[in-house]
């Protein structure tokens, strides 16, 4: 059952959308549940002077997004990568055991806009340039671009992140293609945005 916090959230979400000015764009998302997130940072003086974020998935994870903005709003981007799971849990009176992964991915998708800031990595990749870097890996073929990117599968650091678990949730992938993706991740990281 959803606290009285986490339904407010969802039904009237803080700083919904893309802000009219921003930095930069941490994007993130969940194969096994299916819920993709997008952070947007205005960054002013080492700060975030403006948040907002595009969400699909359930009410957690809607209510996730607005809390993680409302949290970070403010803070250096030092105090804002401090900013953990537990904290957007707590801050929404707690989420359902199952529903903790969405206050890991808004917590991840703040972390992530903020490490493309200051590396100056860009994420404002079209599906077509995202699918054409997934072709790239050994093994993959145009279908199974799409595979990724239906589960909500953005960028090569997602890739070298997932778990077995999450990718034994994508059928369609078996484990030598999966060893091969996680490998050309690993060697490739940070070159993907030299599309």
């Amino acid at each position: 059952m959803y606290s009285k916090k986490v339904l407010e959230h969802f039904q009237n979400p803080r700083n919904q959308g893309e802000p009219d000015e921003w930095d930069e764009v941490g994007k993130v998302g969940n194969p096994i549940c299916g819920d993709v997130m997008h952070i947007y940072i205005k960054v002013n003086d080492d700060r975030i002077e403006d948040i907002g974020w595009k969400t699909m998935g359930c009410a957690a994870a809607i209510a996730t997004s607005s809390m993680i903005t409302e949290i970070a709003k403010g803070k250096t981007l030092d105090e804002a990568l401090k900013i953990t799971r537990k904290d957007v849990a707590d801050a929404l009176d707690g989420l359902p055991p199952i529903k903790m992964h969405c206050s890991n991915l808004a917590a991840d998708g703040l972390h992530k806009a903020i490490e493309n800031f200051r590396t100056g990595r860009r994420e404002g990749h079209t599906k077509e340039e995202i699918l054409g870097m997934f072709v790239k890996m050994p093994g993959v073929d145009r279908k199974t671009a799409e595979l990724l990117w239906n589960h909500g599968i953005l960028d090569l650091d997602e890739i070298r992140r997932l778990s077995p678990e999450e990718f034994s949730q994508i059928k369609g992938l078996d484990e030598k293609l999966i060893e091969g993706m996680k490998k050309y991740a690993e060697e490739n990281l940070g070159k993907e945005c030299k599309i």
